[in-house]
């Protein structure tokens, strides 16, 4: 995989020109076929629908749920696949009135009772993992900044350069030498499903890494954990998070990974390899704050 600042003119060249409205899942679809250029062979505009084939199999937009061409019209079957507008700073926190934060809850309340589900067929053919055994056939064991993690085989090399900046920042910025010494693992593959879902974590893929401390300090790093003492977690302030240094993040954004601790729905020890959505967030002329998908 080529590093992430390699992609930056390709995806230019692909976007339609303004003033012209690109359709829906264009953008998407360009930022796939640009970002795993060797996995997806054709993007276009099929029968109403933007698709891109992967092997020799269409996947259509779908409202967002990347489906076989012969499933699209099951949309409603299933929850997207989580592509939003990553900030490339960190956002101000979002605000709700009454009626919205109420309408939260109640996303949250209705997922508990209802937990959405992910077609896992197209990242189980981009990353040749339908399942377990045929994951676990495309692990590697590697070290990161001195700790071993399992990974999927394509995330090998742009993790190689994040631990290499890893390891020069921890020479040049104390902040950073101080973090790393307080953590005590990274961990990478683990076959589950996301808390409170029926769909599979990233993690299952080989395609997440979270940075595990020694403690938290007493901070909150996760919005479940933390909704439980607090009902409206994404009022929690920046300061009361366990957080990454901007360094460090920046390390592994700049490698096609983003962090979790920018969604609203945080995860702050969470990173997790989407440069496609690296690609459009570095084409966008403004950022919102990043909604994210809990179910991601």
């Amino acid at each position: 995989m080529m590093p992430l600042a390699s992609y930056q003119g390709t995806l230019t060249g692909n976007l339609l020109p303004e003033p012209v409205r690109p359709q829906p899942g264009e953008i998407e679809v360009k930022a796939f076929a640009t970002a795993w250029p060797d996995r997806v062979a054709e993007a276009s505009f099929r029968d109403g629908d933007w698709m891109l084939r992967i092997d020799d199999t269409w996947f259509a937009w779908a409202q967002g749920r990347f489906l076989p061409e012969a499933d699209r019209a099951r949309w409603q079957d299933f929850a997207p696949l989580s592509f939003y507008d990553y900030p490339l700073e960190l956002p101000v926190l979002e605000t709700f009135d009454a009626a919205a934060a109420a309408r939260l809850h109640k996303i949250v309340r209705d997922q508990e009772i209802h937990p959405p589900r992910r077609s896992e067929a197209f990242l189980g053919s981009l990353l040749h993992s339908a399942g377990r055994q045929a994951t676990e056939a495309h692990l590697v064991r590697m070290e990161v900044a001195g700790f071993s993690v399992t990974v999927h085989e394509r995330v090998e090399a742009p993790l190689k350069a994040v631990s290499d900046k890893l390891r020069a920042l921890r020479v040049t910025d104390p902040s950073v030498a101080v973090f790393l010494r307080g953590l005590v693992e990274m961990n990478g593959y683990n076959f589950r499903y996301v808390e409170g879902t029926r769909t599979r974590s990233l993690h299952s893929y080989g395609l997440a890494i979270d940075l595990i401390p020694r403690t938290y300090g007493g901070k909150n790093a996760y919005w479940q954990w933390a909704m439980s003492k607090v009902p409206d977690w994404w009022t929690i302030p920046y300061e009361r998070r366990w957080m990454v240094p901007l360094p460090v993040i920046k390390a592994f954004e700049s490698e096609g990974f983003v962090w979790g601790g920018k969604w609203l729905y945080f995860d702050t020890m969470h990173f997790e390899y989407r440069p496609e959505i690296l690609l459009r967030a570095g084409h966008r002329d403004s950022f919102t704050a990043v909604t994210g998908d809990p179910s991601s």
